[in-house]
């Protein structure tokens, strides 16, 4: 075996451990991040999908790449595989980018009126998640006592109650005054969640429309408030911490999000 054969053959093998380590850490993060997520969406499938061609390619790539050197078809699947995950980790790379860059708090703004963004429920107690979200309206409620937070989710169809009646009932266990809460439980998506407070602020004399905000977690901050634009609702984002076993899944699920809305011309 000549130098160059060697040398051909360690890069072979250097490469064939890169796919099985990524692919298998991949695959291995979907599989744990289920244990945690409230429900199974396609953030908690996409790592699993994009690890697993990785493991059989690193396992089976001799076989694999004596098809593709000797079938026109395997040449051109070849192709578009390689083209898909290029193309899918340049989206990612560039949604996450939009993401980060949007992910400041506002430090030059005191909202008066707060709407808190659902994010599931467990039985009556809201996910990390949610909790995480209820904790950074419970900040500026803590700053300012005349705030009013609109807590703002529906009941889904596993829930036993609306995400909003227990974001009301947490918030007055940790402090809140229960009369600068104001329920809304009829929202299942975000454009309702702003559709709903903005119909709720409008008919409220006692709020004032021009200083609102709202909380969600920060991997959703770009996308909501683009819909809140598009809805022309006016109204700044304020990004709560994510629950850490589910960074990686959230930001997967918010990159095919915003590539959705994007082309759906829904931001």
């Amino acid at each position: 075996m000549t130098a160059a054969e060697k040398k051909k053959n360690i890069l072979t093998l250097v490469f064939r451990i890169l796919l099985i380590a990524v692919g298998g850490a991949l695959t291995i993060e979907s599989l744990l991040a289920y244990r945690y997520a409230n429900t199974v969406h396609l953030g908690i499938i996409m790592p699993f999908v994009i690890g697993l061609p990785l493991v059989v390619i690193g396992v089976f790539f001799g076989p694999i790449s004596r098809f593709c050197r000797k079938y026109r078809f395997g040449r051109i699947l070849a192709g578009a595989v390689i083209a898909v995950y290029a193309l899918f980790f340049l989206l990612f790379a560039f949604t996450t980018a939009l993401i980060l860059a949007h992910s400041a708090e506002p430090t030059d703004f005191s909202p008066k009126t707060v709407i808190v963004l659902g994010a599931g429920i467990r039985g009556r107690s809201p996910t990390a998640t949610l909790q995480y979200r209820l904790e950074k309206a419970l900040e500026y409620y803590e700053k300012d006592p005349d705030v009013i937070l609109i807590v703002s989710g529906g009941r889904g169809n596993d829930e036993d109650c609306s995400e909003a009646e227990v974001m009301a009932a947490w918030l007055t266990a940790h402090g809140a005054e229960e009369e600068r809460i104001i329920v809304e439980d009829r929202s299942k998506t975000t454009e309702e969640n702003f559709l709903f407070s903005a119909e709720i602020i409008r008919s409220r004399e006692d709020i004032d429309s021009s200083s609102v905000a709202f909380v969600t977690s920060r991997f959703h901050v770009f996308r909501a408030e683009r819909i809140a634009k598009k809805l022309g609702v006016e109204v700044r984002g304020i990004p709560a911490r994510e629950f850490r076993p589910l960074i990686l899944n959230d930001f997967m699920r918010e990159c095919a999000a915003i590539v959705q809305y994007y082309f759906s011309g829904r931001i």
